[in-house]
């Protein structure tokens, strides 16, 4: 077997010298491979700027194409001076007029007679409903889409009232509160709108605030406290709506966007009246249902509805406790909130 298998593994003289001559040939050709490498010639400047002038006619073709398909705002050309402003190619341009302005209180007609397109305006009108403000005139600059030059021009003529509320700054709807005489003004008119607004100021003219029943209060009631505006005094609302009513002043601090430390300012003023919570019963109510309150997730309703198709009609709320995602916690949590009919 030994000698079989040496047979096919020995090599004459003459296959010796064929596989060493074979191994030299692949050798030298590896070796002329790496020094005759073909040379890289130079750059061609001319080839360059065809290939410049080619990607822009590309550019400008795709940019007309998105613009007859489209029809949007913001494929319209525009032309830009030397100052960074945009002007507008159509014949409806506004013309401009700089005059000392609040940002906070600017309108959309203000802004677009200070020089800036109807989308950077409707950007900065998002912004300031969504409770954003200018707390000084460097603040322009977190505009989205503004340029050096808006901003160098329009610097200047910013004149911020100093007041502190946030709320102060919301009592301006979208397109009102134009501002078009001078700083003084402007502040004034500003002071004497604030003065409309009921119950507005009290704690600051040395008055508490009245107590509210917290079950009961509309969304009036809430903005009468320093630090909650429109916007804030409606997610109270819904949220109790939501939950069926509180049962604990501390639920109200759980509300998105109530900071603690202005629930920490008016929780003395708050108050719980007599009425019912609303009750879900959890022998009828389906998995829609149930995950609609914000105590209960989709995932641990589906497991309420399942576990009563298989065992039936609950006999009491504290079987819950039974379910694998029911702890202590969350059931001392939703109890007031369920109930078995």
């Amino acid at each position: 077997m030994w000698e079989t298998i040496r047979g096919y593994l020995t090599f004459t003289r003459k296959e010796r010298y064929g596989v060493l001559f074979l191994l030299l040939v692949i050798g030298l050709l590896f070796i002329l491979s790496r020094l005759f490498k073909p040379a890289v010639g130079d750059p061609d400047p001319d080839a360059y700027k065809q290939l410049v002038k080619a990607t822009m006619d590309l550019d400008n073709r795709l940019r007309d194409s998105a613009k007859s398909s489209v029809g949007l705002e913001r494929y319209e050309p525009r032309n830009r001076d030397a100052s960074g402003l945009n002007h507008r190619t159509d014949e409806n341009q506004v013309s401009i007029v700089m005059f000392y302005f609040d940002p906070n209180r600017a309108s959309a007609a203000d802004w677009q007679r200070l020089g800036l397109t109807p989308r950077l305006t409707q950007t900065i009108m998002r912004y300031i409903e969504k409770g954003g403000q200018f707390r000084k005139p460097e603040d322009l600059k977190k505009i989205y889409g503004i340029h050096t030059g808006d901003y160098k021009r329009l610097l200047p003529y910013v004149r911020i009232a100093e007041i502190s509320d946030s709320f102060h700054n919301r009592i301006y709807s979208y397109g009102k509160g134009s501002p078009s005489g001078t700083p003084a003004k402007n502040i004034d008119s500003f002071a004497k709108t604030r003065s409309l607004i009921k119950g507005y100021g009290s704690d600051r003219a040395g008055k508490k605030p009245e107590s509210i029943n917290v079950n009961q209060a509309d969304s009036a009631a809430w903005c009468r406290f320093p630090g909650i505006g429109a916007k804030l005094a409606s997610r109270i609302v819904n949220f109790r709506g939501r939950l069926g009513g509180f049962y604990n002043i501390e639920q109200v601090g759980e509300t998105f966007g109530l900071t603690d430390s202005v629930f920490q300012s008016i929780k003395y003023y708050l108050q719980l009246g007599p009425e019912r919570i609303r009750q879900i019963d959890i022998n009828s109510a389906g998995t829609e249902t149930l995950q609609a309150h914000p105590y209960i997730r989709w995932k641990f309703a589906k497991m309420i509805v399942e576990y009563r198709n298989q065992h039936g009609a609950y006999h009491a709320v504290e079987e819950l406790l039974q379910l694998a995602l029911m702890d202590s916690a969350k059931f001392k949590k939703i109890k007031p909130y369920i109930a078995v009919k």
